[in-house]
């Protein structure tokens, strides 16, 4: 959670540092499926070729509460679109939180996850983007309730494929 707060506060500084650029230029609501970001909705922040971008998502199983939240930089790099002054193409870095609770347990992860991705604009208004990479867990923490023991056979990745597949509206 220590890292989730450091990254809130750098992009409230970048914002803020902006001279208020962010609210003078595009925005996107965006909603989508990720992982680690499960089903989400969005929005970001644009100026010029940077978005900043927060998303909050759960996935609807039974017996099981998910809650993810993220905080993304994206930078536009690349090639050209008919329908947008920004380059198609980008890199993403960010930091998410993720917290998952069953009757056996509370898990919660902080990750750093990084992407190349494309926003295929299909209008001047929307578009989908689609990235893809690696995701780092930097902090686990693991609750067991009622005295029970953790399993026998738990396997622990530091390092694990993302990706994320969204649509965007912009406003």
């Amino acid at each position: 959670m220590k890292h989730l707060r450091f990254f809130i506060l750098l992009i409230t500084f970048y914002c803020t540092g902006m001279s208020l650029s962010c609210g003078q230029e595009k925005i996107n609501i965006s909603a989508g499926f990720g992982l680690p970001e499960l089903l989400n909705a969005g929005v970001r922040f644009h100026a010029n070729q940077t978005q900043i971008g927060f998303s909050v998502g759960s996935v609807p199983v039974s017996d099981e509460k998910n809650l993810s939240i993220s905080g993304d930089i994206f930078y536009h790099f690349a090639g050209s679109s008919e329908y947008s002054n920004r380059r198609p193409w980008y890199f993403r870095a960010g930091l998410n939180y993720l917290r998952t609770e069953t009757t056996r347990e509370i898990e919660k992860y902080t990750f750093l996850n990084t992407r190349f991705g494309r926003d295929f604009n299909v209008s001047e208004k929307f578009g989908i983007g689609l990235d893809v990479g690696a995701t780092f867990e930097l902090e686990k923490k693991e609750i067991l309730k009622d005295n029970q023991t953790s399993s026998w056979f738990d396997l622990d990745f530091p390092v694990f494929p993302s990706l994320s597949l969204s649509v965007f509206y912009r406003i």
